[in-house]
């Protein structure tokens, strides 16, 4: 990513904690991954997040606090939305898109994702009135990614809320 956007352009390295059930006898358990934060120029977006903080006993401030660089956010497998699951193995949940794209871009910015596979990243940020630019080289990749865009984009106009229309192109 250095030589993409430059040394000076790193950001953070951010901790996305998942948990999980398994536990090898040979090594620790992996239940993160690494999510690498750069910029493109010296000015880039950064909007910062709040999160839903635990309940501590005789706290009585705000049940929020400032997002620090370790995200405890379960997978689309560990999930309670059975309805976000496609089956693509390394789907990611739409509660990590939404914080990466709300951390990173505003309203109206564009948002791309080269490697789409179930089309998470388009959904989330459809919904949050960002343009987006989806491609996958897999064809059950753009039709699943299809299939869910159009869904939300029922979802939207159900209650309202304004979307954007999409063209799927094909190569070769």
């Amino acid at each position: 990513m250095d030589e993409v956007f430059g040394e000076g352009q790193f950001r953070n390295d951010i901790v996305w904690h998942y948990g999980g059930t398994g536990s090898p006898s040979n090594m620790f358990p992996r239940k993160h991954d690494n999510i690498i934060f750069y910029t493109k120029g010296q000015h880039g977006t950064f909007n910062q997040v709040r999160v839903l903080a635990k309940k501590i006993s005789g706290w009585t401030g705000d049940d929020t606090k400032l997002c620090d660089a370790v995200w405890h956010i379960n997978t689309v497998f560990q999930s309670e939305e059975r309805q976000e699951r496609t089956g693509f193995p390394t789907q990611k949940p739409a509660p990590l898109l939404k914080r990466i794209i709300e951390a990173s871009s505003s309203e109206g910015d564009l948002v791309a994702d080269f490697f789409c596979g179930s089309g998470t990243t388009a959904v989330v940020a459809e919904k949050l009135g960002r343009k987006w630019i989806a491609a996958d080289l897999g064809k059950f990749a753009i039709h699943t990614t299809r299939k869910r865009m159009i869904a939300v984009q029922r979802e939207l106009k159900k209650t309202e809320k304004p979307y954007c229309a999409f063209e799927i192109l094909n190569l070769g």
